[in-house]
């Protein structure tokens, strides 16, 4: 593809085609984890996030219904990759934690990936790397609006 006089117009083209390579990344990883793309997307979550999760925001990150999520949920423990632990403040709710076998089996998957996105990121001044930040989040913001709102008119 032939450079643009103004790079911004080729910011959805490049945008696309991150959501590409992170696509092919996210496959790549459930085949090396044994599974199909979506346990191996829960999976992630769990182990990444920095806060525990339930079922319910489990299903929402997965863009599934709570019974779809529960299923999961319920896979995954069979395999031996989560565990479901009862919140001490509130006895019928429940936070899944993976296993450390799901928690090493990820980790060793993702750090390579997350080594070379640091090392890219060492390469940006202070500067940059706050404009990258600011653009991303807002990027996020506009999915996160569109995912809400169900049609184009965005901001």
């Amino acid at each position: 593809m032939a450079a643009t006089s103004d790079p911004r117009l080729e910011l959805p083209r490049v945008l696309r085609d991150l959501h590409d390579a992170m696509h092919a990344g996210n496959a790549a990883v459930a085949r090396r984890l044994g599974m199909n793309t979506t346990d191996a997307a829960a999976i992630e979550h769990i182990a990444m996030s920095p806060t525990a999760i339930g079922p319910a925001e489990l299903g929402e990150r997965l863009g599934v219904t709570k019974s779809s999520a529960t299923e999961i949920v319920d896979r995954l423990v069979a395999a031996g990759h989560l565990e479901r632990v009862r919140e001490e403040s509130d006895r019928r709710r429940f936070r899944l934690v993976p296993t450390p076998f799901a928690r090493d089996a990820v980790s060793r998957e993702i750090d390579p990936l997350m080594q070379a996105i640091q090392a890219t990121a060492a390469d940006l001044s202070d500067r940059e790397a706050a404009t990258v930040v600011q653009f991303l989040r807002s990027l996020e913001r506009d999915h996160r609006r569109f995912a809400l709102r169900g049609d184009a008119q965005v901001r």
